[in-house]
């Protein structure tokens, strides 16, 4: 049974942890704030320009394979998963379900893996320790050009680059995705829509010329694109660290009133016997 000063010690304890949670939804919700504007802003925007990419190298395909096979920008004609993770906890499941997602494409598609973050580098040292990876820091603060910079270097010489990480729904809604970044799903998408029409799709005029304007793409825009996919991430994990400290707080908030009702129960049981005692007093001092 629990004695009244472990009650308020447990009471104590769970006004203090209380206050941790307040403080770090203030910090998340903040954090979850300015990502988001960024975010939705440039979702569309991008979503589109990979449309055009891809549908620029449907329509040139032999043209751009001309190129890239006498650029610096030909492949490798492998794949490569990247993993974005994090370098800390308290983000809820979200990082766990695009392991999850992850490590099932790993496996089925037998793809070189990447993986960004401390954290997924941890969980795939202990669940997939015979898989050889390449390994990326990255905060889940701010995006750093300079290692940016260094992890699109090594994936632009893959020929299809997937990328898995969280995205953002709503507040509630966080769920593992992914995407494409090389274009080639939109690619395949417009060559089987178009098989049957004997249409090789639109076609545009390039300035100064499409080599020039293949290498925009394939390095300032994929990088462009590759960076919406780590805004993405950090707001599905803040919103997701933001959903569950709100859950932690009502839990907590549950568990102080389920106390305060120990604690009066606990008080009539002490009023209890000391109404016992007094009676018990009172009848030994009659029968003396």
């Amino acid at each position: 049974m629990m004695t009244k000063r472990l009650l308020e010690m447990e009471v104590s304890n769970l006004k203090g942890l209380r206050g941790f949670v307040e403080a770090y939804e203030e910090v998340a919700a903040g954090r979850m704030q300015k990502v988001r504007a960024a975010v939705v802003v440039a979702r569309q925007f991008l979503e589109g320009l990979g449309k055009v990419f891809a549908e620029v190298r449907f329509s040139y395909g032999r043209e751009v394979g001309k190129i890239t096979a006498k650029s610096r920008l030909a492949r490798n004609g492998k794949t490569v998963a990247v993993f974005i993770s994090a370098n800390s906890g308290l983000y809820g499941d979200i990082v766990e379900r695009v392991f999850e997602k992850f490590g099932e494409q790993v496996k089925l598609q037998k793809a070189e893996a990447v993986v960004v973050g401390k954290l997924g580098l941890r969980m795939v040292q202990e669940r997939m320790s015979d898989r050889l990876f390449n390994y990326f820091d990255f905060s889940d603060e701010e995006v750093d050009p300079e290692n940016l910079g260094l992890i699109m270097r090594y994936l632009l010489q893959f020929e299809k680059i997937l990328v898995f990480y969280g995205k953002f729904e709503n507040i509630v809604t966080q769920n593992p995705t992914v995407t494409s970044v090389s274009g080639d799903e939109i690619m395949a998408e417009q060559e089987s829509k178009r098989a049957g029409e004997g249409d090789r799709g639109n076609k545009y005029l390039f300035e100064p010329g499409l080599a020039e304007v293949l290498q925009v793409f394939e390095g300032e825009i994929l990088a462009s694109i590759f960076e919406q996919t780590v805004h993405e991430s950090q707001l599905a994990k803040f919103a997701s660290r933001l959903r569950h400290l709100d859950e932690a707080a009502e839990n907590i908030d549950k568990r102080l009133v389920r106390l305060k009702f120990d604690g009066r129960r606990l008080g009539h049981k002490i009023e209890s016997r000391r109404q016992l005692s007094r009676l018990a007093g009172i009848s030994l001092w009659q029968k003396t």
